[in-house]
């Protein structure tokens, strides 16, 4: 009777257990997976030749993004690269190679191959050889392993606008052009007219503010004289010349805007594409 009792409650008991499901059952320890980075961005001072022995010093922002744009960036007179430093940053940060350099006579450009010292001037003879220089860095530029040689762009501020149009005007492997506080006749031997003329239905676009008088006044007639419905223009109420255009600012409290500007212009209009949006 006893031993009855005992089968019947084991009975019952088994009855009520629920096998337990082994929830590791199949499962590998692993370490989580990880979104791969970017590698860090660095930025390197590169030294060119110009064709006329002039020793051209510059910033080289790379990325690691195989067939990426690039954009040349040439200042105003009395500035040097630097003045480019965030703008670079930025464009670089959207995957965009970037070049800017010293003009001759400014910044660390200021001697020859040979150790003559190289003075900033306006003569005929110092305009041909800063062309030279665009044509050096450009060259530079479409060589680097991650450009795609086919998107290389130039902005150009003040009298660096007259360079990056003449020597776009002459090259047709510039992509596009930007222009900051452009003019029509720097120096009085940098006619922009005949260069905007020659240049084209390749994409354009100038900048200039209504404070800065003579370059607003250049924005409307250079467009008139392209007349392309692929060039275009922006007047700030405000902000002055050249780069310091990148101070202006829309409100009070917004973000300075031209840098936003042509970050848009480089990679979201014209085939600029940078990869990263």
């Amino acid at each position: 009777m006893r031993l009855l009792l005992i089968v019947l409650l084991m009975t019952v008991m088994g009855c009520n257990i629920a096998p337990t499901a082994n929830t590791n059952a199949g499962r590998v320890n692993s370490p989580e997976t990880s979104v791969p980075q970017d590698p860090p961005l660095v930025t390197m001072k590169v030294t060119l030749t110009s064709p006329d022995g002039a020793r051209i010093v510059g910033s080289l922002y790379e990325t690691f993004y195989p067939n990426s744009p690039g954009v040349l960036l040439l200042h105003q007179w009395q500035s040097d690269r630097h003045s480019y430093d965030e703008f670079a940053k930025q464009l670089q940060a959207r995957r965009i190679n970037v070049l800017s350099i010293d003009g001759r006579g400014f910044g660390e450009s200021v001697e020859t191959a040979d150790g003559k010292t190289v003075e900033p001037s306006r003569t005929d003879e110092a305009v041909k050889g800063m062309l030279g220089d665009v044509g050096a860095a450009f060259d530079f530029l479409a060589k680097q392993k991650n450009v795609d040689p086919a998107k290389i762009g130039i902005i150009g501020a003040s009298y660096g606008s007259s360079l990056a149009l003449i020597y776009a005007a002459d090259n047709p492997k510039v992509a596009a052009v930007a222009l900051l506080s452009p003019g029509l006749n720097y120096f009085g031997n940098m006619p922009t007219e005949p260069a905007i003329k020659k240049y084209g239905d390749r994409p354009l676009f100038m900048v200039a503010a209504e404070d800065d008088k003579e370059s607003a006044e250049a924005v409307e007639k250079l467009g008139g004289a392209g007349n392309n419905v692929r060039y275009g223009a922006k007047i700030f109420p405000s902000g002055g010349h050249g780069t310091a255009l990148f101070k202006y600012k829309d409100s009070f409290n917004g973000p300075p805007v031209l840098a936003e500007t042509l970050e848009w212009f480089f990679t979201d209009r014209f085939g600029m594409t940078s990869q990263q949006k």
